[in-house]
């Protein structure tokens, strides 16, 4: 076996391996018992998710049901009730509307799951053809394109990956409003207040504070049990 063969056989596998390990966000710690049971009987899917938005948008708890929205709509990026009632959600709690760029819309079209498998998809078109290109002689401009092929499909789960990267630090603030201060202690007087459903960007971690940032850009220390995380850590 050659030493391309096993790089291309060690990249499969590295590649396999972390599909295996992708698995959908967990439940909110916050959630009530009630929904928590509902989404274990039905699967942690995006319909469940969607359900449990429900439930929580008209319990009149917002940052709850914006969080289970998200989380949705990263399963399923172009369900429209979800995003209609994401929409209204965030619209009834005075929030701004969301605005995404043409970027991610265009990488929106599919979940993650069907990207990261279309980039298995593009890793073994292109490895196989490159492999057969080295040892044949024959059909050389077809493997060459095949090739190209699987660097395209790649090119689409990385670029997948760039649009999914930045809701790994994002937030919900799910308390009715959290105070946002200049240094994580609780002795200051707030900088401002952050509403509830509102989501913030993470960029650092102290003690029982998080580091946040708004979509306007400002920033501040919050208590880190104001906020539950999108895609919580493992």
């Amino acid at each position: 076996m050659t030493r391309v063969t096993l790089i291309f056989v060690a990249t499969v596998a590295l590649t396999l391996c972390g599909i295996a390990s992708y698995a959908a966000p967990a439940p909110s710690p916050s959630a009530s018992a009630s929904a928590s049971a509902s989404a274990s009987a039905s699967g942690y899917s995006a319909p469940a998710l969607y359900n449990t938005a429900n439930a929580y948008a008209r319990a009149g708890k917002p940052g709850l049901a914006v969080l289970n929205y998200e989380r949705a709509r990263l399963l399923e990026p172009n369900d429209p009730d979800v995003d209609a009632n994401l929409r209204h959600v965030r619209e009834a709690a005075g929030l701004p509307p969301q605005t995404g760029s043409r970027f991610d819309r265009l990488v929106g079209i599919a979940s993650p799951r069907t990207f990261a498998w279309v980039g298995v998809l593009g890793l073994l078109i292109a490895g196989l053809s490159a492999l057969v290109r080295v040892r044949s002689k024959a059909h050389r401009g077809k493997l060459l394109t095949a090739m190209l092929v699987g660097f395209c499909l790649l090119g689409l789960s990385a670029a997948n990956a760039v649009a999914l990267w930045p809701v790994l630090r994002e937030a919900v603030v799910t308390v009715h409003s959290a105070p946002v201060r200049v240094s994580p202690v609780t002795t200051e007087a707030p900088l401002f207040e952050l509403p509830e459903a509102t989501i913030v960007r993470l960029n650092a971690e102290y003690d029982d504070f998080v580091l946040i940032q708004t979509a306007a850009g400002r920033t501040g220390w919050t208590q880190r049990g104001n906020l539950v995380r999108i895609v919580p850590k493992p």
